[in-house]
């Protein structure tokens, strides 16, 4: 029998001026459940950890709104506040810091971010209850100039990105190497510092050993170990 899991509140973890704080941020249709195996890795190095769980049933804008207001005491009290995100995760980091990035700013991971769209985006948004089953945001996540990755500002603070060639079924409608929903070369935009390509599928990349290990490295020495 399945388990049910009780939903998450928007942010779980307290701030910490002793500690420096990593904030997990997931991606579309899940929850803060998809990115714990993760925080409790991070949290074996020392860190302050702090899950965020979103709905997939507002706008990217909403979303960032509500999420960072949430945030912003954690933020604040933190020496070092540092962040890992998934997918549309990414996104909403740099929605949340196109004008600029807090102080005491560290280290950032992205994991599979559509920063120049997904291509899926493009063949199916036009079916009905395209929204009901991706969520609000999805078409937000085009690859049109005009979609919201396309129209942010470059990068502003040291990110490295994790990329997945892992395609499987889906993956065989995109074109070149990919983790069945972003292109690797979706994956990038000006400003990253590094992106490191590993056999990887979306929806679990978070979950990889080899990832996981070359995650905290960028975290603490601004580079991967294995890139």
């Amino acid at each position: 029998m399945k388990q049910i899991r009780p939903p998450l509140p928007l942010v779980s973890g307290e701030a910490d001026t002793t500690k420096e704080t990593i904030i997990l941020i997931h991606g579309m249709m899940r929850t803060g459940y998809s990115m714990r195996r993760l925080g409790n890795f991070f949290a074996e190095y020392g860190y302050n950890i702090v899950l965020c769980s979103y709905e997939s049933t507002k706008t990217v804008n909403q979303i960032t709104n509500e999420l960072f207001e949430a945030l912003a005491p954690i933020i604040q009290a933190a020496p070092k506040v540092h962040f890992v995100t998934h997918s549309l995760g990414g996104i909403i980091l740099r929605n949340a810091f196109k004008d600029g990035v807090p102080p005491n700013m560290g280290n950032v991971v992205m994991y599979g971010p559509p920063n120049k769209g997904c291509q899926h985006i493009d063949h199916f948004s036009w079916l009905p209850f395209f929204s009901q089953i991706w969520g609000k945001p999805a078409k937000e996540l085009g690859t049109s100039r005009k979609c919201l990755p396309n129209r942010l500002p470059p990068i502003n603070f040291h990110c490295g990105i994790i990329a997945g060639t892992l395609k499987g079924a889906l993956g065989l409608m995109l074109p070149g190497k990919n983790d069945g929903k972003v292109t690797v070369v979706n994956t990038w935009t000006d400003g990253a510092a590094e992106q490191l390509v590993l056999p990887l599928n979306h929806t679990f990349m978070m979950k990889d050993s080899v990832a996981m290990k070359n995650a905290v490295h960028f975290l603490k020495y601004g580079k991967f170990c294995d890139a």
